[in-house]
């Protein structure tokens, strides 16, 4: 399983990725603008700090997104993760991209439909927008998001689907129904892996840990 977190604080990712549960950074173009850095320099500072980072490339023609593409990769090419909007110049950008061997992901897909053509495309990461649907009234987006894995289970196996989890119980759900990878925003992570069970539980040995000091 993959957790990305959705920050472009410094400090928040420093502390974040110490804790072992996060494979880097993602971001979108909300993400990015609250850094108030521009992006080449965010991103030097973002691979210097997570094992992996996502740039999600702007809207345009095929050829503009691709050297995008290659300018932003060059930053650090182990680390930099490509993200491209689902567009039909978009598809044909993954198509490149993937044909370099980069990793990439198709996002702004809203149906599962959709989904299908990122896949023709050659997209093996797939980042769902299925909170558009549910947002007018067309369909849920757990359902959704759970029919484009069941997709991917039967079409493309080696395809994975990044999804955003905006609540905690969502998370077990998506993970149940297969889906590998999520990311947390980065203003619900702090809420998201404070569990008060956890230290309910710890309390209750806390008086045997002070009788073990004593004794020993």
């Amino acid at each position: 399983m993959e957790l990305w977190l959705a920050s472009s604080d410094l400090k928040q990712i420093e502390r974040m990725m110490d804790y072992g549960i996060f494979a880097g950074v993602i971001t979108n173009p909300s993400v990015v603008a609250q850094a108030d850095r521009g992006p080449e320099d965010l991103f030097k500072a973002l691979c210097e700090r997570a094992p992996a980072a996502w740039y999600q490339l702007r809207d345009a023609d095929l050829d503009t997104m691709a050297a995008e593409a290659q300018r932003m990769v060059a930053i650090d090419p182990e680390k930099m993760r490509i993200k491209v909007p689902a567009t039909l110049a978009g598809f044909g950008v993954i198509s490149q991209l993937a044909a370099q061997g980069l990793d990439v992901m198709a996002t702004c897909v809203p149906t599962a439909a959709w989904l299908c053509f990122a896949l023709a495309a050659g997209a093996k990461r797939i980042a769902p927008y299925g909170s558009m649907l549910q947002k007018r009234g067309l369909a849920s987006k757990p359902s959704e998001v759970i029919q484009m894995q069941q997709i991917i289970d039967h079409q493309a196996p080696d395809v994975t689907l990044c999804t955003g989890i905006y609540d905690g119980t969502e998370l077990p759900e998506y993970a149940a129904a297969g889906v590998k990878s999520f990311f947390i925003w980065g203003k619900d992570a702090d809420a998201f892996l404070d569990q008060p069970l956890v230290g309910e539980a710890l309390a209750g040995f806390e008086a045997d840990y002070q009788q073990i000091a004593e004794q020993y």
